[in-house]
């Protein structure tokens, strides 16, 4: 285990400062441009520069020790200054600290040769905790484990991101993005508490935690889904096995029309669920988009949700390429008073088509929706 600690803290320090180090056993040597050392006793650690001085606070941060002693030898610098400035750069500036440290105080002596530091550190957060972080990188990490959290019905999710500069808006966005990529688990649609926290707030290497709250029991919430599932899952295979595609595999087109002839009227008061619009009761664009949602999935078709100014549509794969799928392309026909059958209805829009349009969405969080076709013709790279 202290082997492992020892590793752990190498990496911390190279990533830190960009200087190689060397943690040595036994006697009080160090060698040169070397950060910090451990001596014979692991509680007590040697420093020569500003750098060190963190990467030893942060050594005993990452072990969660609540005692340590930092002996400072060659120190240059403004001692007190420092020490400072070091305690703010680790319990603000470092994802464990920032996350993990409640308090940290400190006494300073000089001895002979060298300054004596007595740490002093308290924890919000247990060590187990702080051992089961789960690590992932960049954008599309941090959407796995948001996806993860509402597929598991989980209450909670804590990990560390790197290489991830996001703020809370933006994590809020993709949370809201992971619940409506559950269509069947209906709750995570409209949760009453949903807190997201970055520890520190900026940066390319966080911890983010976020929390889920019904003010209810999460297990009756769970419970209620899962009884829901079974009985959208029902109502979904009837009415795939009524109406088989014309080929190998369903089209977007043949289930855009299942779900326009299987809704009921179209009501912005309408029921919210895609048990609802595949069951004929009147039904919002977003319970119109949830029933769309979901046999894509059943069925194998890529599918996710897109959250715009204008509001929620989908982004759905053909044999094109990816396309935009609006609402109103599921909205229930109307037979004419006339008798005559409605024009129908545009489905399927690219990103030039839908900005003419008028519409705006995160285009970096989503698949680009181009006329490949158009521009093979024309002779245009992409």
């Amino acid at each position: 285990m202290k082997k492992r600690i020892l590793a752990l803290i190498l990496c911390a320090a190279l990533l830190l400062s960009g200087c190689s180090a060397m943690l040595e056993r036994g006697h009080e040597t160090v060698s040169t441009h070397v950060d910090y050392a451990v001596t014979e006793d692991e509680s007590v650690l040697r420093a020569e520069s500003y750098q060190g001085l963190v990467n030893a606070m942060l050594y005993f941060v990452s072990a969660h020790r609540t005692q340590g002693t930092i002996r400072l030898y060659n120190y240059t610098g403004d001692v007190e200054g420092d020490l400072a400035n070091a305690k703010d750069e680790v319990i603000y500036g470092d994802p464990l600290g920032a996350f993990s440290v409640r308090s940290l105080t400190y006494d300073v002596t000089r001895i002979l040769t060298y300054y004596e530091v007595e740490l002093r550190i308290s924890y919000s957060r247990a060590a187990q905790e702080m051992r089961s972080l789960r690590e992932v990188k960049g954008l599309a990490g941090v959407r796995q484990e948001l996806e993860r959290l509402v597929t598991e019905q989980g209450e909670s999710a804590v990990f560390q991101a790197f290489y991830f500069s996001g703020d809370q808006a933006l994590l809020e966005a993709l949370l809201d993005l992971a619940c409506f990529c559950a269509p069947a688990l209906y709750h995570h649609h409209d949760v009453a508490v949903k807190t997201v926290s970055l520890y520190p707030e900026t940066g390319t290497r966080r911890i983010i935690e976020v929390k889920l709250g019904w003010g209810r029991s999460a297990s009756v919430v769970a419970q209620e889904e899962k009884d829901y599932a079974q009985l959208l899952e029902t109502a979904a295979s009837a009415l795939l096995e009524s109406n088989p595609p014309a080929g190998e595999g369903y089209t977007v087109e043949e289930l855009a029309t299942i779900v326009r002839s299987s809704a009921g009227d179209r009501a912005p008061e309408g029921t919210n669920m895609a048990l609802g619009a595949l069951s004929g009761e009147p039904v919002s664009d977003f319970g119109l988009l949830m029933a769309m949602e979901y046999l894509c999935q059943q069925c194998g078709v890529e599918v996710e949700p897109v959250n715009g100014l204008a509001g929620l549509w989908l982004i759905v794969a053909t044999p094109e390429g990816y396309r935009h799928l609006l609402p109103r392309g599921l909205w229930p026909a109307k037979q004419e008073e006339t008798g005559e059958e409605p024009e129908p209805v545009r489905l399927l829009y690219t990103d030039e088509e839908l900005t003419e349009l008028g519409y705006t969405w995160p285009e970096a969080l989503h698949p680009a929706c181009e006329d490949y076709a158009a521009q093979a013709e024309a002779g245009e790279p992409h």
